[in-house]
């Protein structure tokens, strides 16, 4: 009994100590798991910059390594994009492209847009996070033409007689040029009408200083985020969640981040970098309102808010994308019965007449990259995308027309052809101005559905 009794303050010890070791270590797998929480919303909110950057580093370069073209200024694409161009997800092959970078944080830069009344055509403004905060041109002027200066968020001065003040949310702007092409024989006249796209700056712009490499690794992710978020003021619905991520190492300015991270932070940015791509990969195919197998996106899209995850899936599968009354982008991945699209199968999607646009529809077909970014796959036709304007499409007697997909060409006529690859496949189709019933849901694609047996 003796024994007994002095075993049992031993035994209440023993839990005492067990019970304190458990409380010690529950509070640090607690804020290790907040800490990996926080650094997986900090990524999520990075991801778009980053992508501003790695976008920008081929054509403006770097401080010691000047790209091919200086900053504010416009580099022009005189040809219509093709499988050859995998700079940016998502292409059109629409539009001649003009793309430039501005950097206004040593002052404004002048835009002249050309009058084009009887031409689509669209300049993008975007900042870092990738929102569009103005887009001129055909549905903004209707194509008059006109002087513009873009100020970055924090210029004070007068504005020149004539211009319009644009007011940019960031310092550093990707300006993007869509111009219409119908048909090949437009060709000589798109690229002239590109011609009339101006920038000018009267003091240079400033050189980044750390590399965008396509695979970074999370020090150098960090490094060009930090970077840009330095050069010019965060706007407010940024700055409560900016914040936050400082405890992480998002910090504005401060490049060397990484090096000041503790073990701890710098696996749980890696395993960032490493695994959250992956959620993002289905993107425009499945960030919206899915109808008829067709997603409809969100009323967000190229305007964001605080919505870093859509913000992400989009820069992602369709960085730099238009806001909804600007263009709608309507994607499918899967088939009418749900099964994922592949070009070894043989596919129609009856196209209906008098679709509601002001300006064109296209229906792209895209590749699938394995980081999830979708590029056009090249094929016997030298075909991308069919629209309004493709020449010598065949059309039902209502004027619908029949897309066929598949890998191989379809027995008979190859003019509604649109070669896939012989695999996965992703399509979005294209709808620019588009009118209320297309804006407002009241007009739907039919699904995408087997064709008949060859």
């Amino acid at each position: 009994m003796t024994a007994m009794r002095n075993a049992r303050p031993r035994l209440a010890r023993l839990l005492l100590g067990l019970a304190l070791l458990i409380a010690a270590v529950r509070p640090a797998h607690a804020a290790e798991a907040d800490q990996r929480a926080l650094v997986r919303e900090a990524f999520l909110f990075a991801f778009p910059i980053y992508e501003f950057a790695r976008t920008r580093q081929p054509m403006v370069g770097l401080a010691d390594r000047p790209g091919r073209l200086p900053a504010n200024r416009l580099g022009h694409r005189r040809e219509l994009a093709d499988p050859s161009n995998r700079g940016v997800t998502t292409p059109n092959n629409d539009t001649l492209y003009s793309a430039g970078f501005l950097d206004l944080g040593p002052g404004p830069v002048e835009l002249t847009l050309p009058a084009l009344p009887d031409r689509y055509h669209s300049i993008a403004l975007l900042d870092i996070y990738s929102d569009n905060f103005a887009i001129l041109g055909t549905r903004d002027g209707g194509g008059r033409g006109g002087r513009y200066l873009l100020a970055g968020p924090g210029w004070k001065g007068a504005v020149p007689a004539g211009s319009k003040l644009v007011r940019a949310t960031s310092n550093d702007v990707a300006a993007v040029v869509r111009v219409l092409v119908d048909g090949p024989d437009d060709l000589a006249a798109a690229r002239g009408a590109q011609d009339g796209f101006r920038l000018s700056a009267d003091r240079p712009a400033r050189p980044l200083a750390v590399a965008a490499p396509n695979a970074p690794d999370p020090a150098a992710f960090l490094g060009a985020v930090n970077e840009l978020l330095g050069r010019g003021p965060v706007p407010p619905e940024h700055a409560a969640r900016l914040k936050r991520f400082a405890r992480v190492g998002l910090v504005p300015g401060r490049v060397a981040a990484w090096d000041g991270l503790t073990p701890a932070l710098r696996q749980a940015w890696s395993d960032a970098l490493a695994k959250v791509p992956a959620e993002l990969r289905d993107g425009l195919a499945a960030a919206g309102t899915r109808r008829n197998g067709w997603t409809y996106p969100r009323a967000g899209i190229g305007r964001f808010g605080t919505d870093d995850f859509y913000r992400s899936q989009i820069a992602l599968t369709g960085f730099w994308a238009l806001p909804p009354e600007e263009a709608m982008y309507l994607t499918a991945a899967a088939a009418a019965d749900g099964s994922a699209l592949d070009g070894r199968r043989v596919y129609r999607l009856r196209i209906p007449a008098g679709v509601p646009v002001d300006a064109f529809w296209s229906l792209s077909m895209y590749e699938v990259d394995p980081d999830g970014r979708l590029f056009f796959t090249p094929n016997r036709l030298a075909r991308y995308a069919i629209g309004d304007r493709t020449p010598g499409l065949a059309r039902n007697a209502d004027g619908s027309v029949d897309v066929l997909m598949a890998a191989e060409p379809p027995a008979g006529s190859t003019a509604n052809w649109l070669p896939a690859p012989a695999g996965p496949f992703r399509v979005t189709f294209r709808a620019y101005l588009p009118r209320p019933d297309l804006a407002e849901g009241r007009f739907v694609l039919p699904p995408i559905g087997p064709a008949a047996a060859r």
